[in-house]
């Protein structure tokens, strides 16, 4: 069990390098699994919310306050989140930093999650949030910080796309 959190342990020592304070979250089967080690922290307060755009709040809040949220959903509920990101994190130039699960891809050959993955790169580039996929033979705690770095310097979205072969 402890190998299989390895990846999981590494982006929660990314998140706590980078200062965050809250990770919000709707979880899917990989952001659950890492949530589960985000609660293991004493750094950061782990917060579950109903849908992502509360997420985007409540992130873009902690960071209002004098802290630092991270959002944690999967690239369908990014999709919803298009107005939030517009009317909220872009508009007001608040940080928001994001670890998207990105389902569908070729890491997640699962057909009914192929639709989302054939659009989520495509929508992000059409929304022009940076972002970056997640590199596996890299130090994953470092493309954690270093999105998050991003996100606090360019006041806006980050967003690092991560798969389920990232958490082992």
């Amino acid at each position: 069990m402890a190998a299989a959190l390895e990846g999981a342990r590494r982006i929660v020592s990314g998140l706590e390098q980078g200062r965050v304070t809250l990770a919000a979250s709707v979880p899917d089967t990989w952001i659950g699994t890492l949530m589960a080690e985000v609660r293991r922290s004493s750094r950061i307060r782990a917060l579950d919310v109903a849908r992502e755009e509360e997420a985007v709040a409540a992130a873009c809040g902690a960071n209002l306050a004098g802290g630092r949220g991270a959002v944690l959903c999967q690239n369908a509920g990014l999709l919803n989140c298009g107005g939030v990101l517009a009317g909220l994190v872009e508009l007001y130039r608040i940080p928001c930093f994001f670890i998207v699960s990105y389902r569908g891809n070729q890491r997640d050959p699962v057909y009914y999650h192929a639709p989302k993955g054939r659009v989520t790169e495509e929508t992000l580039r059409a929304w022009r949030l940076p972002y970056a996929v997640a590199d596996p033979r890299a130090d994953l705690a470092a493309q954690v910080r270093s999105g998050i770095e991003f996100a606090m310097e360019s006041r806006g979205p980050f967003v690092l796309l991560i798969s389920g072969g990232d958490l082992a």
